[in-house]
């Protein structure tokens, strides 16, 4: 594996393996309600309620990041889902990893980097693991995820740490 992840474009297919994409070009078979005013389409269901569980929304008040930016650990929620939405078009970076089912932690050879403008929105799967939120400037963002009295967070060193490059840099 190389020191270096860089960033690649956003697509339902590429991303499918760690969770689900909201906005953009949603399938075509969406519902129209209020009238017809409003097309409703339905995304991947959200695992919050596991364990005791329920779904919150929650605001993130996140800090821009500059490229290119050191790697050093992933987390992990087992037990539900997380939905970040980027409010008034803040662009953002997910960097996303499958289990390694042997060690029970991140697959390195599955990490991957996504640019997200801020027309879109993602759900990560339970169980993916993900670099804490990378915005590329100040900005707000709704998080919808699970909240339960017992701690549903793990984390992974990345060792040796990865730098994280846009491909132009």
């Amino acid at each position: 594996m190389s020191d270096i992840l860089h960033i690649e474009p956003l697509s339902r297919s590429s991303f499918a393996s760690y969770g689900d994409v909201i906005g953009g070009h949603m399938p075509a078979d969406g519902t129209l309600i209020n009238q017809g005013t409003t097309t409703k389409f339905a995304t991947e269901a959200l695992n919050l309620a596991t364990d005791d569980g329920q779904g919150q929304a929650f605001l993130y008040r996140a800090k821009g990041q500059s490229l290119p930016l050191t790697l050093r650990e992933l987390e992990r929620h087992r037990l539900g889902s997380q939905t970040f939405v980027p409010m008034g078009g803040v662009s953002f970076v997910v960097v996303v990893a499958l289990s390694d089912t042997a060690n029970d932690g991140p697959d390195l050879q599955t990490l991957r980097a996504f640019w997200i403008d801020g027309n879109h929105a993602i759900t990560l799967r339970a169980g993916t693991w993900h670099h804490g939120l990378i915005a590329a400037a100040d900005g707000d963002f709704v998080v919808i995820e699970r909240v339960a009295a017992g701690i549903d967070c793990d984390v992974a060193a990345i060792d040796p740490p990865l730098m994280l490059k846009a491909y132009a840099l």
